[in-house]
């Protein structure tokens, strides 16, 4: 039992294989991740240097700063640097380390900018990008592997690819399942999610970008619940199914519907492509060859393959050489940051060498200067309500039907949703006739930590059919109503009969 277990142990973090599934991750994460450090670049001043107005992860925790103050050329070179090496570990140039260096800089800038550089998928990028740095993901389909063939003999280049160890691999793919194994820890201790409610605010904040979809679903609150609970369920089980030969694809395709759907729900774009260009870690060698032969046969019938030219040999590649290689890699580096503090300086953003000279500042309204230094103004009661519906019954504590005609004997469920966060509050419901005469009130305490309330009214026999209102009280002040219509024989003439 212990000799199979340490094989298996052995097979599974001391194999070697051809790192192709390192290799589409190296390729295709810096593609996503310049999505984003390509439109900050023009923001690099104001986002990361003393001339602007940076946002440092120490400050808010008033602990020793991790990164020295960077001034405006600084940051700029720190941008323009990150760029370039991002762009030379998709083709696999100087694979380590412009590994290293992309990691250090997308790191540090995030740490800097804290309010929106760094988000959970550049801290994810950042661990994966140093775990990247760890394996030979540059060993194939790269400009490494490309100079390192030009100059193998021919009985060198029929050795074929190299092989490396797997746990870097391995590594990679249990940290998204820690990952998501943490997140589901995290929802455990979130009340708000189990019922819909903090996936209902997301959708509807348009925080990252405008979700139609999202909002849509917003009208399906049980949905919503259902949603929550097949989330956490998968996020669990993720790190514990992927490794079985059944569950496997099973496992993986809904990681991918669900962080496609995001994009839809959440507005969420860079997160979700984050997720996709890591997922390529679970491609092993064989399945890459597979698909390997099968791009290599559909060029090939479609006529797009070329003949290979004889490759040059060792002695007239010269320049190809690792030192000459390093050296290029280096002098290229420091050129695009001089060339991009240049640029910048040309730009003149705050317009300091303009020719007016620097832009004068503008005086603030007295009004917009006295509302901002001035005492927070109360919220109304009305904005600390979310919703109020009608219903007859609950699907994990949140209101599952919605309607508007009862019989009688049934039992009306009102239900009213609150806005995180609110003080203790006494909330009342009120039945209310067509006449608008009170008819019943009911009302409850709703402590801060809770965002619904429950009313139940029993629609008996004592109730003529037609038209009632449920008002919405707090603090006496009548805030909506919600009207039902009570269907049915009269009592009266029911009991005549």
């Amino acid at each position: 039992m212990a000799r199979n277990l340490t094989t298996q142990w052995n097979e599974f973090f001391h194999a070697r294989e051809v790192p192709y599934g390192m290799a589409l991750v190296r390729i295709v994460l810096p593609l996503v991740l310049l999505i984003g450090a390509i439109p900050r670049w023009w923001y690099a001043r104001e986002l990361y240097s003393t001339d602007g107005s940076p946002a440092p992860l120490w400050v808010s925790y008033g602990a020793d700063a991790l990164v020295p103050d960077l001034t405006a050329p600084v940051a700029v070179a720190a941008c323009s640097v990150l760029i370039l090496s991002l762009f030379a570990v998709c083709i696999g140039w100087m694979t380590r380390g412009s590994l290293v260096v992309s990691m250090v800089f997308y790191a540090g800038l995030g740490v800097i900018d804290s309010m929106s550089t760094l988000t959970k998928y550049t801290v994810i990028a950042s661990h994966v990008l140093m775990l990247l740095a760890l394996s030979e993901c540059g060993a194939v389909w790269s400009v490494d592997s490309w100079l390192r063939r030009r100059g193998q003999t021919s009985q060198e280049r029929l050795a074929g690819p190299p092989i490396s160890p797997v746990w870097p691999r391995r590594l990679l793919q249990l940290f998204i399942g820690i990952v998501y194994l943490g997140a589901a820890f995290t929802k455990m201790h979130t009340p708000a999610y189990f019922s819909g409610d903090q996936l209902t605010f997301w959708m509807l904040g348009d925080v990252n970008f405008e979700n139609r979809f999202g909002e849509m679903l917003t009208l399906y609150p049980s949905l919503l619940a259902i949603m929550a609970y097949i989330t956490i369920v998968w996020e669990i089980l993720f790190v514990f199914l992927v490794w079985s030969k059944f569950w496997r694809l099973p496992t993986l395709f809904i990681g991918l519907v669900f962080h496609f759907l995001t994009y839809f729900t959440l507005g969420l774009i860079i997160f979700p492509l984050v997720y996709f260009a890591i997922y390529l870690a679970f491609i092993d060698q064989q399945e890459a060859e597979r698909m390997s032969m099968a791009v290599r046969l559909t060029l090939r019938r479609l006529g797009l393959t070329h003949k290979r030219k004889r490759p040059a040999t060792a002695s007239s590649l010269v320049w190809a050489r690792p030192a000459y290689t390093a050296v290029a890699w280096g002098m290229l580096m420091a050129t695009v940051a001089v060339i991009g503090v240049e640029v910048e300086h040309h730009r003149d953003v705050y317009q300091e060498r303009g020719p007016n000279g620097p832009l004068p500042l503008k005086a603030m309204d007295t009004q917009v200067a006295q509302a901002m230094l001035g005492p927070a103004q109360p919220i109304r009661p009305q904005d600390r309500y979310f919703a109020f519906d009608i219903g007859s019954s609950t699907l994990g504590g949140v209101l599952s039907d919605r309607r508007e005609t009862f019989n009688h004997g049934e039992r009306a469920l009102i239900q009213c949703t609150l806005q995180p966060p609110h003080p203790d509050m006494w909330v009342e419901v009120n039945l209310h006739d067509a006449d608008d005469v009170l008819l019943k009130r009911v009302g409850t305490v709703v402590p801060r930590e809770d965002l619904r309330a429950d009313f139940f009214y029993d629609l008996d026999q004592s109730m003529l059919p037609g038209k009632y209102d449920f008002v919405l009280k707090y603090d006496g002040e009548e805030l909506t109503r919600r009207s039902i219509t009570l269907s049915g024989p009269s009592p009266e003439l029911t009991a005549l009969r």
